[in-house]
């Protein structure tokens, strides 16, 4: 399994040349399997990039979108992905409904008059839709070689959670973005640690760290955690290793620089995302 971040900034987009080592667009991910399926996690502005490079790929014409939450810094690159204007290509978008919002209507609605020049409806490629069961998996989804478990997480507006295993490699990643892990109920860090532990602890946990953690409090309820809660979720489930992801889009790559060299100091096993990174799980042997 390999992930390429395609860009790992909270709330809104910067462009400014102080923030390009961390990158400046908004949450998108993408998993490649070795057998060459894909899955995106989030279309914010990250996604375009992420679609040219699949544009270019080898394999199944097809990627499943799985989707955390319809906050605008996570939908806002939809329009953008090259992918949708190809008629060679299938796209799902999945997701558990939020709120009573179905993946369907809501996807929907980014492209709908007078937002963008082309609704869903008039794109090229076979975009489906999929509501997952549950807020919470029972059974994994299949896709290609993965297998998708979810669960909810503390966001004003609800949030899911994504855990991706691919067996044939024995890779597997949790990408817990847009948590407030000091609201969170019993239940909902149960689950999230469930998440990470079952199975098998899992090998990377990608997890929202917005805030300093004496800033927690100034910003309480805005639905975001510290690097500390991210490596504590860590430690409870057995996670193998810690990227801390949504960055602040007010600190630049000094600050981030600053903050990486602490979270180094804590835990040897945990380190900041950044764009354009690569990140390789599983047995490298695997074919």
């Amino acid at each position: 399994m390999r992930l390429i971040v395609g860009g790992v900034r909270g709330s809104y987009p910067v462009a400014q040349p102080a923030f390009m080592k961390y990158g400046g667009e908004t949450t998108s991910i993408l998993i490649e399997g070795v057998r060459g399926d894909h899955i995106f996690i989030d279309a914010g502005t990250g996604i375009r990039v992420l679609g040219r490079r699949l544009a270019s790929a080898g394999g199944p014409r097809r990627v499943l979108l799985l989707m955390t939450h319809y906050h605008l810094d996570h939908i806002m690159g939809l329009p953008s992905l090259g992918l949708l204007y190809d008629s060679t290509w299938t796209i799902e978008i999945a997701a558990p409904a939020l709120d009573a919002y179905q993946v369907e209507e809501t996807m929907s609605r980014i492209m709908d008059k007078p937002f963008w020049p082309l609704q869903i409806s008039d794109v090229r490629s076979r975009v489906r839709f999929h509501t997952l069961e549950g807020r919470a998996s029972s059974e994994p989804l299949q896709w290609g070689t993965f297998e998708i478990r979810w669960c909810p997480v503390s966001h004003p507006g609800g949030c899911t959670a994504y855990r991706i295993d691919e067996p044939p490699c024995g890779a597997s990643v949790v990408i817990a973005t847009d948590i407030e892990w000091a609201a969170a109920t019993e239940e909902e860090q149960s689950l999230l640690v469930g998440l990470c532990s079952k199975p098998e602890p899992v090998e990377l946990l990608m997890m929202d760290a917005q805030y300093e953690p004496e800033e927690i409090d100034r910003y309480r309820g805005w639905g975001h955690s510290s690097w500390l809660d991210a490596l504590a979720v860590a430690r409870m489930s057995g996670a193998r290793a810690v990227k801390l992801i949504h960055h602040d889009p007010r600190k630049d790559d000094s600050a981030l620089d600053e903050l990486a060299g602490r979270v180094a100091s804590a835990d040897s096993c945990a380190d900041l995302a950044r764009a354009g990174e690569e990140i390789e799980l599983g047995r490298s042997s695997a074919a």
